[in-house]
């Protein structure tokens, strides 16, 4: 290819941001971790070959499938994650307005980027996600701090339910919102609820109202926790 070929090929690529989306919409993780090949490296070519996108496309913007998973971290899930926690003040809110701030920009990030609660399920949460070390090591831990601190505070005033695990009410909030979409979006989940739950609809205003009842409730409540299994209650 001469040069003036070659410029002409390259003009008609997408852009790099324009592929990220086309890359995450035609899933880019091909297989499932647990059908991956282990010591085997991931290459780009293995991203294309779907729909628009080609391997030249995936090469000429990324080299390596190592950069192009760097990208998408960087271009479309890192930003995801600061709209959850920039607007807040995690050390200052109180409590459970800090809460309802942070779930509904939880909402309003999972319906402007309907990708991602599957993504987040299939390659962040699972054992061997392609990206879940690099969305680890981008999560703010001073933010998650403030936060279970906060909880903390509030339950020794009494104001929050003191059964309530501070370490785990974030990602407890978060897979309350991107799990019920992940699974509505998997073909073989989806078929199954919609079996034994036919007039289940989930949509924004259902889930948003669901998520605020379950949580509220929980975090105001004051009934003790069940007895353990083999002990009797007084």
């Amino acid at each position: 290819m001469n040069l003036r070929a070659a410029q002409q090929w390259a003009r008609g690529l997408p852009t790099k941001l324009t592929l990220t989306d086309q890359l995450i919409n035609v899933n880019v993780m091909t297989s499932p971790p647990s059908k991956r090949r282990v010591g085997r490296r991931p290459r780009a070519a293995d991203s294309a070959g779907r729909e628009q996108v080609t391997s030249a496309m995936v090469h000429y913007w990324f080299d390596t499938r190592e950069k192009l998973l760097d990208a998408l971290v960087d271009e479309r899930l890192t930003p995801r994650i600061h709209e959850i926690w920039n607007p807040a003040d995690p050390g200052k809110e109180a409590p459970l307005d800090l809460i309802r701030g942070l779930l509904g920009r939880m909402l309003d990030v999972s319906e402007r980027a309907p990708w991602l609660p599957s993504l987040w399920l299939r390659e962040i949460i699972q054992e061997g996600g392609l990206l879940r070390e690099r969305v680890l090591k981008r999560i703010p831990a001073d933010p998650n701090a403030a936060f279970r601190r906060n909880i903390a505070r509030a339950q020794q005033r009494g104001d929050l339910n003191p059964n309530i695990s501070p370490e785990l009410l974030f990602i407890s909030m978060f897979a309350l919102v991107m799990l019920p979409q992940a699974a509505a979006r998997m073909h073989s989940t989806a078929k199954m609820v919609r079996r034994f739950n036919p007039d289940l609809v989930l949509n924004r205003a259902t889930l948003e109202r669901h998520v605020f009842a379950l949580l509220m409730q929980g975090l105001t409540g004051t009934s003790a926790p069940p007895a353990r299994p083999g002990r009797e209650s007084a």
